[in-house]
């Protein structure tokens, strides 16, 4: 019982993950050759939510469009500004941006689209991301 009860930081715990925190962790560390330990890592490894902490420079941007996934997606602002940019992948042409600039703004989004982003301000997000049930 007590044993999945975990504590962490999530810059420390997230940083050989590209700062997901929790999510397909076995999988990452059979990728990319690191011993998987399931006492350790516990409950973050899951196939039901992936959770990201994410932390930006001023200046900083995506520099290609981020693949669909099949995914739903919210990335919530903890603090900074930043936009982030939507494509459709049949009409590239088309595009809609989402300016988050306040604490707590959100941007939520089936990963139907390709994404990408650039940062205004030093920034911090909480990034999720779960498998889409509606198909």
């Amino acid at each position: 019982m007590f044993k999945d009860i975990k504590t962490g930081n999530a810059i420390t715990d997230g940083e050989q993950f590209r700062f997901w925190i929790v999510g397909r962790i076995e999988q990452w560390c059979k990728k990319n050759g690191v011993p998987f330990d399931a006492e350790k890592y516990g409950p973050r490894n899951s196939d039901a939510i992936e959770v990201k902490w994410g932390m930006y420079d001023k200046g900083d941007s995506r520099s290609e469009w981020a693949s669909c996934s099949g995914m739903i997606g919210m990335s919530v602002l903890i603090r900074g500004d930043s936009t982030f940019y939507f494509r459709d992948i049949k009409d590239q042409v088309k595009c809609k941006e989402a300016r988050l600039n306040a604490e707590g703004d959100y941007v939520l989004w089936k990963e139907d689209v390709e994404h990408t982003w650039e940062m205004h301000e030093d920034s911090v997000f909480l990034t999720l991301r779960w498998p889409d049930g509606n198909g």
